[in-house]
C-alpha cells in the first residue's frame, strides 16, 4: 500500500504535469540496489544529490551511469568550494531519510545533467526507501527550479554511486601501538560500533601501522601488535560483513597517494603545523621526512576512499584541514571530485587516566586498564587512583576521577555515593571495588570473544586478506584516477 507522505509527493509532481509511474520495491538505499530489482541500468537511473556549494545548498542530478565533473560544477554555481551534504544536513534540508531523495525542491537550484535526457524514461527518488519514480525524463524540465547542464562525463566502469546517495563514508582508525584499553573502547570503539550499525554510513576501520613508524617504534612490536588490534577490534564487535576493516600498510596505495598529494603542498606550509612542531620537540633527534609527510599520509588514507567524514578528536583538526587543502587543490588542478572531509563526533566517553590528571593514555604507564586484564588486574588498577584517607571537604583530582568512572559504570549509586562522600562516611575502597566489578562485567564478554578468536588464528587471518582485498580494491580505483588526471595514466 502506497504511504500517505509518498501519495502526497506523487500528487504534487501532477499538478506540475510531470507524469510517472509508481514503483514497489523493498526497503534499499543503493541506486545500484535499486535498478538491480527493477530490472533496470544504470543509464536509466536518475540520481538525486544535495551539495554544500559556498555557503548555500543545491539539487544536482546525474545519470546513474555518469560521473560528476566538480569542476564544472564550480564554475558553473561560481563557487571554490563543493560538497556532498552529511546525512544530518540532507535529512534536514529533504525531512526524508537518507539515500531517498526528491525530484522536487522548490527553494533550492537544481541542476539537471544534460544525460540525463538522452533515455527516455529515469527512474528517480519518491522520498521513500520502498518506492521509486519511473519518469518520463523530459518532464523534469517541468521541475520549477531545474537548470539543464552539461556537468558530467560517462564513466560506467569505473564509478559507484555509494558515497554520494545520502550515505556517508567514514574511515576511521588507531595506531599500532599495542592492545586497545578502556579509553579507546569508550571513547572511539563504541563509536565505530554505532556507525558500523546505521544504514546512514558506510565505514572503514583500519590499524594505521604505517602512521606508527613515523616515530620511534620497535620493530617485534609493531608485527604483533598490528594483529593484536584487529583482534580486538573484532573482540569489540566490529563486523568484516558490516565494515571493512584492514591494516594500512597491506593497502600500498596509500603510500602511493600520498606522494601524490606531497607535489601540491610545499614544505613552509607542513612545517608550520603545530603538531609538526610538537614532535619535533618530543624526538628532536628523528624529525624524520616521514614525519613531515605524517598529514599528507592521513589525507590519503581519507581521500583514498573518498571518505566524506571523520571521527577524531579536536587535536586533529589541523590535519583535517591539510586533508580539505589537499583536497581543494587536486580538485581544482586536475579535476578530481575530492570530498572535502570533516570531522564529526561519535557518543564517546571521555575517560581520565587512572593517576587523576588528563585523559587514559597508553604511553602513561599506570594510567590505562587494558581491555584484556583480568578482574584481579581491575580492581588492583582502580584501587590505585589516589584519593584521600578519609572523605570530605573539596574533591581532589583523584575522587573527581573516581567519580567520573562511577558515573560511567555505576550511574544508580553515584547520589548514594556523593551523599557519604559529603557527610564523610563514604570508604573508597567500597566504591573502587564496586566500579571495578562493573568494568570486569562490561569486559567479560568481550574478552570471552577474544580468546575465541585467539584459538582461531586462520578466521583472524581471512578477515585481514579480505579486508585488504575490499580496501585495495577501491583504493586502486582512485589511484588510477589521479594518475590519469596528472598525465600518468
Amino acid at each position: 500500500m502506497i504511504t500517505t507522505e509518498v501519495q502526497k509527493y506523487s500528487e504534487q509532481l501532477k499538478t506540475l504535469g510531470i507524469e510517472h509511474t509508481i514503483l514497489e520495491h523493498p526497503e534499499l538505499k543503493e541506486v545500484e540496489d535499486v535498478q538491480k530489482y527493477l530490472g533496470s541500468s544504470l543509464a536509466d537511473a536518475g540520481a538525486m544529490i544535495i551539495m554544500k556549494a559556498g555557503d548555500n545548498f543545491v539539487a544536482i542530478m546525474r545519470r546513474g551511469d555518469c560521473k560528476l565533473d566538480f569542476k564544472k560544477i564550480k564554475k558553473i554555481l561560481k563557487v571554490t568550494n563543493l560538497r556532498v551534504a552529511t546525512s544530518e544536513e540532507f535529512t534536514e534540508i529533504t525531512h526524508v531519510p537518507a539515500g531517498a531523495a526528491h525530484v522536487l525542491y522548490p527553494t533550492l537550484r537544481t541542476l539537471i545533467d544534460a544525460k540525463v535526457f538522452e533515455t527516455e524514461f529515469i527512474n528517480a527518488g519518491s522520498g521513500s526507501l520502498t518506492y521509486t519514480f519511473r519518469y518520463r525524463a523530459n518532464d523534469l524540465k517541468k521541475l520549477p527550479t531545474a537548470e539543464v547542464v552539461d556537468i558530467s562525463d560517462q564513466n560506467t566502469a569505473e564509478f559507484s554511486t555509494k558515497n554520494i546517495s545520502g550515505v556517508n563514508r567514514v574511515l576511521s582508525g588507531v595506531r599500532a601501538t599495542g592492545r586497545l584499553h578502556l579509553g579507546n573502547y569508550l571513547g572511539a570503539v563504541k563509536g565505530m560500533l554505532e556507525l558500523q550499525n546505521s544504514s546512514k554510513y558506510e565505514t572503514l576501520y583500519m590499524v594505521a601501522d604505517t602512521h606508527t613508524i613515523t616515530t620511534p617504534y620497535r620493530i617485534d612490536e609493531l608485527r604483533k601488535n598490528r594483529r593484536e588490534v584487529i583482534v580486538d577490534y573484532l573482540a569489540a564487535g566490529l563486523n568484516p560483513n558490516k565494515s571493512i576493516i584492514f591494516q594500512q600498510a597491506d593497502v600500498n596505495q596509500h603510500i602511493e597517494l600520498a606522494f601524490y598529494f606531497s607535489s601540491v603542498m610545499s614544505i613552509a606550509r607542513m612545517q608550520h603545523l603545530p603538531t609538526f612542531k610538537d614532535k619535533v620537540k618530543q624526538y628532536p633527534n628523528n624529525a624524520t621526512m616521514a614525519l613531515l609527510n605524517y598529514p599528507l599520509l592521513m589525507a590519503s588514507d581519507i581521500l583514498i576512499y573518498k571518505a566524506n567524514l571523520v571521527p577524531v578528536g579536536i587535536d586533529q583538526e589541523p590535519h583535517l584541514e591539510i586533508a580539505r587543502e589537499v583536497a581543494r587543490k587536486m580538485n581544482e588542478q586536475y579535476g578530481m571530485d575530492f570530498p572535502e572531509p570533516v570531522r564529526f563526533a561519535t557518543k564517546g566517553e571521555y575517560v581520565p587516566s587512572l593517576k587523576g590528571e588528563g585523559k587514559m593514555s597508553k604511553s602513561v604507564e599506570g594510567s590505562y586498564i587494558n581491555l584484556t586484564d583480568s578482574k584481579e588486574e581491575i580492581q588492583k588498577k582502580v584501587r590505585s587512583i589516589p584519593t584521600a584517607t578519609e572523605a570530605g571537604g573539596e574533591m581532589s583530582s583523584g575522587v573527581k576521577t573516581l567519580f567520573t568512572y562511577a558515573k560511567l559504570y555505576i550511574p544508580q549509586d553515584v547520589e548514594k555515593y556523593e551523599e557519604q562522600f559529603k557527610n564523610g562516611s563514604l570508604k573508597f575502597v567500597e566504591i573502587k571495588d564496586a566500579i571495578a566489578e562493573a568494568i570486569y562485567a562490561d569486559l567479560k564478554p568481550l574478552q570471552e570473544k577474544r580468546k575465541e578468536l585467539e584459538a582461531n588464528p586462520s578466521y583472524v587471518d581471512q578477515v585481514i586478506k579480505d579486508g585488504a582485498e575490499k580496501a585495495r580494491a577501491i583504493a586502486q580505483k582512485t589511484v588510477d584516477e589521479v594518475k590519469q588526471k596528472m598525465g600518468l595514466g
